[in-house]
């Protein structure tokens, strides 16, 4: 007898030997029956539910987002969709009425491209006016770079790790911090236990589940302020062992520094242990964002003779990381906007790769926002991953001209032209600096048009995809990135019971409707991990 059955429905299963069906059955966290209603009808079941004509898909996959990071700022001082300096000096003014005893604040999320009058940053002077008395950071939403008040400050500018970041990444008149710089301030914070990281962890983690989302890449050993990146391990293999995790986690190990990295792998880790809990790929940050135009390019930012924007690692950096990686047989994630930052990635893999061939590694490449046709080739040749983030399009499409031109503009996020290359895409949102709603991101990688159906037939039209290579996207795409191709990723037998039910089959309705088709069920393992009232 199954424990449970679902009849009544479309199942796309993205399985090429069964596309569509109407029933799934599940035992023991495993799918073991798909076929028709007719079929189902011999099958016993302890229980059965009817899925009245909704679309059952494989759960979702989250390729790439900084979960302990969205939890750590929804918990706090919520800076999203504000539209002035102001707001966001109300919040943050609030939060301190409302808590009066805060030892620290930290808020995150504005945008000042997105402000209605002066699209500036914050200023010290001004977070000086929330409180002269308690640290205080205000983070961008791209997370490379903030503002904080002089009370932080202060305590900033006397850590050892600041010396050599004063004047290029530490600004004490302004306030402005950014790259590296932004995650001193966690220095000056209590450092958290491993009961509070549990406690944010858990909370995103739910969160993920009301929007389909069975299985997520995330960053964060170092996307939690004050935790320790051990404390971060610790507090997911605690979850697991309780129980208590309603999502898959598949882990992108952030480092900033090689000794670091070494203590990792001395400590045994390897990507792909781990069960509900696994360790992924180590995870690099290479250069910036193109809004903070710190985003390394090969040519000069219009406006601009000399900034090219940076790379936070050397060549010979990269390679050293990349050469351990590779020789321990650990896959790798490189966070990466512009196109120099691409190539000297790329590059680092080639090395690594001649030192130590022959393993699948599955290396990436997360963002790969600015491409040339050269680099997409060389990607497509070295078969790296692209981790992308259709949900980047509204927001970018706003910027990416006054940046670097209309010409190079033309080959921003070219996600089919990775597909017809061969490069596998992988779908995900980099929340917190963007929402990880499944169905937004599935219309903006379709439609390449902003929520209010604007620019008429879409930005850069020649870059939209299919549905079902959306779908792929967050589906298959995200489970062979994982090495689970084999387990995950389709609605099939032998496959884990992780599944998704909306309201609407989204491949026959109009593309501009996707985004308002509600997820009304969401299993991971054979259990529900949410249903829509």
């Amino acid at each position: 007898m199954l424990d449970r059955l679902y009849f009544n429905g479309i199942v796309r299963t993205m399985d090429e030997e069964i596309p569509v069906a109407q029933a799934v059955g599940i035992k023991d966290g495993v799918i073991c029956f798909v076929g028709s209603d007719e079929e189902a009808k011999m099958i016993d079941a302890a229980e059965k539910i009817d899925l009245e004509g909704k679309l059952m898909m494989p759960g979702f996959n989250e390729g790439h987002m900084h979960l302990g990071t969205y939890a750590f700022a929804n918990m706090n001082v919520k800076l999203f969709e504000t539209k002035s300096v102001e707001e966001c000096l109300d919040r943050m003014k609030a939060r301190l009425t409302e808590t009066p005893d805060m030892k620290w604040m930290y808020a995150r999320g504005f945008n000042d491209q997105s402000f209605e009058t002066e699209k500036r940053y914050p200023t010290r002077v001004e977070l000086d006016s929330v409180s002269d008395q308690i640290p205080i950071m205000a983070v961008r939403a791209c997370g490379h770079a903030a503002v904080v008040n002089s009370v932080a400050m202060d305590k900033i500018v006397k850590l050892p790790e600041a010396e050599e970041m004063l004047g290029n990444r530490i600004h004490p008149e302004t306030g402005e911090v950014d790259e590296a710089a932004v995650k001193l301030f966690y220095k000056v914070m209590d450092e958290l236990t491993v009961e509070d990281a549990e406690a944010f962890l858990k909370f995103g983690m739910t969160k993920l589940a009301e929007c389909g989302i069975t299985s997520c890449q995330t960053d964060d050993l170092k996307g939690i302020p004050a935790a320790q990146w051990r404390t971060v391990i610790q507090a997911y293999k605690n979850l697991e062992a309780r129980g208590e995790m309603p999502v898959r986690i598949y882990e992108q190990c952030l480092f900033l520094h090689y000794p670091e990295f070494e203590e990792f792998v001395a400590e045994g880790y390897r990507t792909g242990q781990g069960d509900t809990f696994k360790i992924g790929p180590l995870k690099l940050l290479l250069d910036g964002s193109l809004g903070a135009r710190t985003a390394a390019l090969t040519k000069p930012y219009i406006g601009s003779e000399d900034n090219y924007g940076l790379l936070v690692i050397s060549q010979e950096e990269m390679n050293q990381f990349a050469t351990l990686a590779q020789k321990e047989n650990i896959q790798i994630a490189v966070h990466c906007i512009g196109d120099r930052a691409m190539e000297v990635t790329l590059e680092a893999f080639e090395t690594a790769n001649k030192a130590y061939p022959g393993t699948d590694r599955r290396h990436g490449i997360v963002h790969a926002q600015l491409t040339t046709k050269a680099i997409l080739e060389r990607m497509a040749k070295d078969e790296a991953i692209a981790y992308i983030q259709p949900v980047f399009v509204p927001t970018d499409m706003d910027v990416t001209e006054a940046r670097v031109g209309y010409e190079w503009m033309q080959e921003t996020y070219a996600w089919k032209t990775m597909n017809d290359l061969g490069i596998l895409t992988v779908g995900g949102s980099d929340a917190p600096v963007e929402s990880f709603d499944v169905m937004d991101n599935l219309y903006f990688a379709v439609t390449r048009q902003k929520l209010n159906g604007w620019p008429e037939g879409g930005w850069l039209p020649h870059e939209k995809v299919s549905v079902y290579e959306a779908v792929e996207m967050f589906t298959t795409h995200g489970a062979k990135s994982m090495f689970m191709e084999d387990s995950l990723g389709k609605v099939k037998e032998g496959y884990l019971a992780d599944l998704v039910v909306v309201a609407e089959d989204i491949f026959e309705i109009p593309a501009e409707k996707i985004k308002d088709v509600p997820v009304c069920e969401t299993i991971m393992g054979g259990n529900t991990t949410y249903k829509k009232v």
